[in-house]
């Protein structure tokens, strides 16, 4: 059987990263339909981001590990598996209950194929990994910035929601029936996660703060684009009618402020980047909540999506820089990490969003996390 191409399969890399994307970005239209159609409110709508990440946190911990022992594909293949299986139990859920199982299933289907796409996107071009792993965010920023419109397009002319879980979930079944049939050329790099080097790493206060800054941004990223349509739907006085473009817009502006990342790199120290893009990020999400105007607030949505855009991989970079013997244990840890804020803080504004403080109150958690973000930032760069 001949060898598929690396193109090829870089690909089929760059499409799982959508496909998990496409799930992503849907989510916050999706969310009042749930709310709907399982008689939910905001708390219990938000349990949803626990169940997800969750799930998510043991994808990357155990398939990073499991695929330099069984090799990328078969890991791939896992997760692909998983994924669609999540989506199918979810679009067939008949209570809340099942659909927070399928959650599970869902996240940790997607965290095998994120981390595992990355490793393997680093294998197939060792030569060009930078470009490569940009090239996958900037799909994933695709996926994530055309999903909402769309989800909400499809959801306003009678389809139900049910069959968008559907229609994904066989969209990832073609790809994993295409990435079967593929065969991967042999690689002597091995950068996904080695669970006992991780508990070495552990040990190292730096990658502890890493760590506790990817949860951070990751736990404001999700809540902004997941719960600003709510937001504007129901409390921004004109926001109805962008309940989807919004998420749209941040995501577009995510990916445009990836591509300029790139020549920004090499130019200033990796902290000193993040720390301005968390404070940008800070002053922007604070003006979208304090303003009540709509286009002001979607300028500050577009805005804060290119500051937000660099975080993630900036600090994925300093963890790379800072432990380069256990580069992919250190990416796989501060993956991780990443997706308990992303459970965490999400569910913690839906609670508090049914409280005293409303929408517009909960939702100033996601620029204090990006505080807390920038203070590690500076903080870490006096360790250097």
């Amino acid at each position: 059987m001949q060898t598929t191409s690396r193109s090829a399969l870089a690909a089929l890399c760059c499409i799982a990263m959508l496909l998990y994307s496409v799930y992503l970005g849907a989510v916050g239209v999706l969310l009042p339909y749930l709310g709907t159609a399982f008689s939910l409110g905001a708390e219990a709508q938000g349990r949803l981001f626990p169940a997800n990440f969750a799930g998510f946190v043991v994808g990357v911990l155990l398939c990073g590990y499991l695929s330099d022992h069984w090799g990328r594909k078969a890991v791939l293949l896992i997760g692909l598996a998983v994924y669609a299986g999540g989506l199918l139990l979810f679009g067939s859920a008949s209570s809340y209950a099942l659909a927070l199982a399928a959650a599970l299933l869902v996240g940790a289907g997607s965290g095998a194929m994120e981390v595992v796409a990355n490793a393997l996107a680093a294998d197939l071009y060792p030569e060009r990994r930078a470009f490569l792993l940009n090239t996958l965010q900037v799909a994933f920023g695709v996926g994530a910035a055309a999903s909402p419109s769309l989800c909400r397009y499809l959801l306003t002319h009678n389809t139900e929601w049910r069959a968008l879980y559907f229609g994904l979930a066989g969209i990832n079944i073609a790809v994993f029936i295409v990435l079967s049939f593929c065969r991967l050329p042999r690689s002597e790099t091995h950068e996904a996660l080695e669970l006992a080097a991780l508990r070495t790493v552990l040990q190292k206060p730096a990658f502890a703060l890493l760590c506790l800054m990817q949860g951070l941004y990751v736990g404001a990223e999700v809540s902004f684009f997941s719960w600003l349509p709510t937001y504007f739907e129901t409390r921004l006085p004109g926001g109805t009618e962008w309940m989807a473009g919004v998420g749209t817009l941040f995501w577009i502006t995510m990916t445009l402020g990836r591509f300029a990342l790139g020549g920004l790199l090499g130019r200033f120290a990796l902290l000193k980047l993040t720390a301005l893009c968390a404070g940008g990020g800070v002053v922007f999400a604070a003006l979208a909540l304090v303003w009540q105007k709509l286009p002001p607030v979607l300028l500050c949505v577009a805005l804060a999506g290119l500051f937000f855009s660099g975080i993630f991989s900036l600090v994925l970079a300093e963890a790379g820089e800072r432990f380069p013997r256990v580069a992919g244990t250190a990416f796989g840890g501060v993956v991780a990490a990443g997706g308990l804020g992303g459970a965490l803080v999400p569910w913690l504004i839906g609670a508090l969003a049914g409280g005293s403080l409303g929408w517009q109150g909960a939702l100033l958690l996601v620029p204090l996390s990006l505080v807390g973000v920038l203070l590690l930032s500076l903080r870490l760069a006096q360790t250097r």
